[in-house]
């Protein structure tokens, strides 16, 4: 198992990610070709489908984001919701939106009960047109969205989220952890436990104690970072009347957005965790909960109704994902005791002899 400790001022400590051991690779993709085939789109409300977009083998180069750490290629799978005018022909107008999204899942998997799911994660958003830019949640006109990721779904609902509660036709088969990328809301980390309704933050789920991306461990988590400089271009070329550059300044401490970020759901069990870059975010007991299968969904929502004037620059992108086994705790168990036992002969046999 390993471990990862991160000492906060004051002394309080970021809880570490501990890696149950893996098995075997039960399904992957590095989404460099169009394997859209082998995924299921779910949206919601159904009827808004066309507001919504899943884009396999994406190029995110084009928007300055560098390659994940230990990737060389910069293909991904790009989602977008709520997007004005609608996937086809996007608008700058602000036109009335829907709260609405979508979510994606390998088609027909099921991974057993326990597995490990991991992938990078990258959440792009617009900020203000005004001085303060991408800190400015408050005043983003539509640039707050939810990066969504689960386990324990069929793969078969649309796990759609608003900010604290399902859109108009959204379920929650499974246990869903949501993100803004801006750190836009009350509730920036929520989980969804198999319900409609996100625990609290008094709820015991949250290694915070906080639900708010203004709290200390995740300010330290996700310090403060700039979008891409060529960011600045792209805003101006899509719509160019902005009283300020919406992708200049930083981002809030605390907000998921503008990095890569390494994303681990872990589902040992009834025990199901969440884990960005080593660090343990929320930890759940699924024992008393109704799943709706054993597979994965990885999802993008927007907040509430409105739009944005910049909606090829609000989306999240996901890469380089791996679905693990993870050997059941008595095989575990065997394998661990079986090593303290070699290692204690081993001992043994280099004393000396009197």
């Amino acid at each position: 198992m390993r471990l990862n400790h991160l000492l906060l001022a004051g002394g309080a400590v970021l809880a570490p990610a501990v890696s149950p051991a893996l098995g075997d690779v039960l399904f992957s993709d590095n989404f460099n070709t169009n394997t859209s085939a082998n995924w299921t789109v779910n949206v919601a409300p159904a009827a808004n489908a066309s507001l919504q977009s899943a884009q396999f083998a994406f190029d995110y180069s084009a928007y300055g984001i560098p390659a994940p750490t230990g990737s060389t290629d910069t293909l991904g799978l790009r989602l977008r919701a709520n997007i004005p005018g609608g996937a086809v022909a996007p608008v700058t107008s602000r036109p009335a939106g829907v709260t609405s999204g979508l979510s994606v899942s390998p088609t027909g998997k099921n991974f057993g009960t326990s597995y490990r799911v991991s992938f990078d994660a990258w959440s792009n958003f617009n900020g203000a047109p005004n001085a303060s830019g991408l800190a400015d949640n408050a005043n983003s006109q539509g640039g707050t969205n939810n990066v969504l990721f689960a386990v324990g779904t069929s793969g078969n609902a649309p796990l759609v989220v608003g900010s604290t509660a399902l859109v108009t036709g959204g379920q929650m088969d499974g246990v869903g952890f949501a993100a803004t990328g801006d750190g836009g809301l009350t509730d920036d980390f929520r989980v969804f436990p198999a319900s409609g309704t996100s625990s609290t933050a008094a709820s015991g789920v949250y290694s915070a104690g906080s639900t708010s991306n203004a709290n200390a461990y995740y300010m330290t988590l996700f310090p403060s970072v700039a979008a891409p400089g060529v960011q600045q271009s792209l805003s101006t070329a899509e719509y160019g009347s902005d009283a300020a550059n919406t992708q200049a300044g930083t981002t809030q401490a605390g907000a998921f957005g503008f990095a890569w970020h390494k994303v681990v759901l872990t589902k040992d069990g009834n025990t199901v965790t969440w884990d960005v870059d080593g660090t343990r975010i929320a930890t759940l007991d699924a024992s008393t909960l109704t799943l709706g299968g054993a597979n994965l969904a990885l999802g993008q929502s927007d907040v509430n109704s409105s739009t944005t004037r910049h909606p090829d620059l609000l989306f999240t992108v996901f890469d380089n994902l791996t679905v693990e086994s993870v050997p059941e705790p008595s095989t575990a168990g065997v394998v661990i005791a079986a090593a303290f036992a070699g290692l204690a002969a081993r001992r043994q046999r280099r004393q000396p002899v009197n």
